[in-house]
């Protein structure tokens, strides 16, 4: 999703907050249900504002949550079509996806509510669990229609704004960022000068792990613990190489907004800021289902301070920014493909292997953002551990290239060791002030303070806030289109397997 100022769209646009400090006196205890157990912690949850957008509520199910692959999984539980589950192993694996996705938010949430609310995770989890465990396969059809996660395009937005017309300037601005930022990926004469800082994790100490040993759910999908996790995570890390800028005119030093840190949150209300004596790359797990399997992928995420402003008038840049590097595996761990968004969605690219075929999509043939792969096929062995080019200012993504390349880089070249952390601890940040934790993120899913001007200009486009940093499950990456980065068979649309 390409953000760039597009004049004919400049039409301008012209909260309650709740407050509760505990569970509701219901005398004793010990005689609430669990249904209304959890009903009181989520309307609690509600009335702080503590509410994790990371995975949908199901409604009717307060214990379970979803994202879109439990979606995909869902309607994958009836293959024949009969309205009926056919595998009793994969109805677990479901109800435990959903499950842990619901325990994610809940830790969060819990975490980030007042000391006094008197919430006890380990009293909300044995309720929640003993509700799932109560589920059986014939409750398939009354279940289904509940799992539902909306999309992140606001209709009554592109109605209001006329998209049908409104598109058109939008898509001559995204092929204009095309031609303008993708030369360096085909031509390494226009890879700009450094100096470059290098941002690696350390390697891990027992070498890469066999994912063909690692335990599977009925889908096929990794069921691994934090430390494989880990131990994936730093085996297929790439090198974020950091064009560094100066930090003001005429000066020697370099500037702090082209190192990545670690974000910190001074207060509960304060906004956030990142900590860049500590680089941090942040990862996750995630599962894709492409060529007639779910293959795992893991997810890095980077952030800067800022994108600092080049004029006056600079309608991108903001308050923070964050890089994001995806990496899906084969069977036996062998990268597959690489892409690669902005922390508000933008920029969305395709890195695939050659063991895959980019094939025709349907919006190769009209004015919708397509797959772009601006350095065509890479190197597998290249995907393992690659070094990623990111220019200074846009933080724009210049290559994808294997060590190879660093003799010409060596002499304006610093190392930096980064930490590796757990993407969902973003979702309770100790709290500077030390009183309690809060989320990087509002209940909407939004990083708050980093709403760009764009937004003014671009809102016909239906999407919420964009340039806004935002949480995982909630980056549309289109403009000009509808499409999703966490969509559950989004490289089915684009790609097929040799």
């Amino acid at each position: 999703m390409q953000r760039v100022l597009y004049p004919a769209l400049a039409v301008f646009i012209a909260g309650l907050s709740g407050c509760a400090g505990s569970l509701p006196e219901r005398g004793n205890h010990d005689n609430v249900t669990c249904a209304q157990r959890l009903s009181d912690v989520d309307r609690l949850v509600d009335d702080r504002a503590v509410h994790s957008a990371s995975a949908s509520r199901v409604a009717g199910y307060s214990f379970l949550r979803a994202n879109r692959n439990s979606v995909l999984m869902a309607r994958q539980l009836d293959a024949d079509g009969d309205g009926q589950v056919d595998r009793v192993d994969q109805w677990d694996a479901l109800i435990s996806q959903m499950r842990g996705l619901d325990r994610d938010a809940r830790q969060s949430e819990i975490a980030n509510l007042p000391a006094a609310s008197g919430v006890s995770f380990d009293a909300v989890e044995t309720c929640a669990n003993d509700m799932a465990a109560s589920l059986t396969p014939d409750q398939y059809s009354t279940l289904l229609p509940a799992i539902f996660v909306p999309d992140d395009y606001l209709d009554f937005q592109r109605i209001a704004g006329l998209y049908p017309i409104t598109a058109f300037p939008a898509y001559f601005g995204y092929e204009g960022w095309k031609q303008e930022n993708f030369a360096s990926f085909e031509d390494e004469d226009a890879m700009p000068s450094g100096p470059w800082r290098d941002y690696a994790v350390a390697a891990p100490d027992t070498g890469r792990a066999n994912l063909a040993d690692m335990d599977r759910n009925a889908f096929g999908q990794l069921r691994i613990s934090d430390a494989e996790l880990k131990q994936l995570a730093q085996a297929y890390a790439p090198i974020f190489r950091v064009r560094a800028g100066s930090a003001g005119s005429g000066g020697s030093a370099l500037s702090e907004s082209d190192k990545i840190g670690r974000p910190v949150l001074p207060s509960r209300d304060a906004l956030s800021e990142i900590d860049t004596e500590n680089p941090t790359v942040y990862y996750r797990l995630s599962h894709t289902y492409f060529a007639g399997r779910w293959r795992p992928q893991i997810v890095y995420e980077i952030w800067f301070p800022e994108r600092p402003a080049q004029s006056r008038f600079d309608i991108l840049a903001g308050h923070l920014d964050a890089v994001i590097w995806r990496v899906t595996l084969d069977d036996a761990g062998v990268p597959l493909i690489a892409d690669t968004i902005h922390g508000c969605g933008c920029y969305h690219m395709f890195f695939p292997s050659n063991a895959l075929k980019r094939i025709s999509a349907p919006e190769d043939h009209d004015i919708r953002e397509t797959a772009e792969m601006p350095a065509g096929y890479v190197a597998s062995s290249t995907l393992s551990h690659p070094v990623l080019w990111i220019d200074k200012t846009s933080h724009y993504l210049l290559n994808v290239t294997d060590l190879a390349t660093d003799d010409k880089v060596a002499t304006e070249m610093t190392k930096h060791t980064a930490i590796l952390r757990r993407a969902q601890d973003l979702d309770h940040l100790p709290l500077q002030n030390g009183q309690g934790t809060a989320s990087l993120y509002d209940e909407d899913g939004f990083v708050p303070g980093t709403e760009r001007m764009e937004r003014f200009i671009l809102w016909p486009m239906g999407v919420d806030k964009p340039g806004a940093m935002r949480q995982w499950g909630h980056h549309a990456t289109a403009f000009v289109g509808r499409r999703h980065f966490d969509e559950a068979a989004l490289l089915d649309r684009y790609f097929v397997k040799h």
